[in-house]
């Protein structure tokens, strides 16, 4: 199960997904426990049944069920005197939406249980939960030592729900991509046209990403049209998706379309880095829970991305400093600040150049500290006889 260091600093991360499965809520946990181990805590990850290590030299547990089997893994490790830190990583979709993942404060007595709270939207897959699922949130916040929220939208929820402050932590998310290594030499390694202009769209073909809009806006554009290159395929978790799916049939053959699908890390990074413009046009406007903006930011890219309804939301990123905000689901805007950067290599430069700073926010190094620091608070509330 990994064993607690002699300080007590020692930390279990329940988690829906976990590499090699892909996914943002993984890739967090993966690149947080080895963040915390070079901050000498002990990491342990109960997931699910997956082949596969990722690399932190976190010791990794599978768990076959989220209520029962859960609770005996648990029970184990406190048997074997294990003390430290329960820490659930939530995100709906990556537990099946099954709600008995709520009940972990219960579960896991006496060990405190840390909640951070991913994506407190309700889940695309299943609309109608909202209400239902409202209530099972508030009552898992409420009764959890802690809780995580990464962005300013699900801070205000929370309080909302009653958490007083001391309880209530915000820590942004990090990237989930090195740092790039080779971008100038990335396009032909990749196959891609070394002097044509690049749009690059970065993530899963979730509706909410805007594809579409994307789509909608370079068929406004006058030829010779810049090249679209997507990354990312379908989600692992939607209806009838397969591993490594992409849907790309519906766009006009007009639009000069490569489909990568996904990619090695490394190659993300650099192609990130390569891109004239990483266009990543969110229908509800950018948050900072979206981990492919953060990665883009991360790898000095030139980004061009949709204004939420409170700009204030995104601080410390600052429109025209950072990124390029334009209103979301307008093809016509988004089409003109994309017209516009590209004509412009001076303006993408100053961008990336700020993307470059601004991603020192969201480094990991500084994303453990804070969790180190919350965990100590929790561990020195505990009895020492426990």
């Amino acid at each position: 199960m990994g064993e607690a260091l002699p300080n007590g600093r020692a930390v279990v991360y329940v988690t829906g997904e976990y590499p090699p499965l892909r996914g943002g809520v993984g890739d967090y946990t993966a690149r947080l426990g080895q963040a915390l181990r070079e901050q000498d805590w002990a990491v342990t990850v109960l997931t699910r049944p997956f082949l596969g290590q990722d690399g932190s030299g976190a010791a990794i547990r599978p768990v076959t069920g989220w209520g029962w089997q859960l609770r005996r893994t648990l029970q184990e490790l406190r048997m074997a005197g294990w003390r430290g830190i329960v820490h659930l990583q939530y995100q709906a979709g990556a537990f099946d939406l099954q709600g008995r993942i709520a009940l972990l404060p219960l579960l896991a007595h006496p060990f405190p249980v840390v909640t951070t709270f991913h994506d407190l939207r309700v889940p695309y897959l299943f609309p109608k939960a909202g209400p239902l699922r409202q209530l099972v949130l508030r009552w898992l916040a409420r009764t959890s030592a802690a809780v995580v929220v990464t962005n300013p939208e699900d801070e205000r929820a929370v309080r909302r729900w009653g958490v007083p402050a001391a309880r209530l932590w915000r820590i942004p998310i990090g990237s989930n991509l090195p740092a790039p290594r080779e971008p100038q030499s990335v396009r032909q390694r990749l196959g891609l046209p070394v002097k044509r202009p690049l749009v690059v769209f970065f993530g899963f073909r979730q509706p909410e990403k805007g594809l579409e809009t994307l789509v909608a806006a370079i068929a406004r554009l006058p030829e010779p049209r810049p090249l679209l290159v997507l990354l990312g395929g379908e989600r692992p978790d939607a209806p009838g998706a397969q591993i490594g799916e992409t849907t790309t049939g519906w766009i006009p053959n007009a639009i000069p379309c490569t489909d990568l699908g996904y990619r090695p890390a490394q190659d993300v990074a650099d192609l990130l880095a390569a891109a004239d413009i990483v266009a990543l046009p969110y229908r509800d406007g950018a948050s900072l829970r979206n981990g492919t903006l953060i990665a883009a930011l991360a790898c000095g890219a030139a980004v061009v991305t949709t204004r939420p309804a409170d700009p204030a939301t995104l601080a410390p990123l600052c429109d025209g400093e950072h990124c390029c905000l334009v209103p979301p689901n307008e093809p016509q805007a988004l089409a003109r600040a994309l017209a516009e950067l590209l004509a412009d290599p001076a303006r993408r430069a100053h961008l990336r150049t700020g993307a470059g700073a601004i991603a020192t926010a969201f480094a990991w190094e500084r994303i453990a500290q804070r969790h180190a620091q919350l965990y100590d608070v929790i561990l020195a509330r505990l009895p020492r006889s426990r």
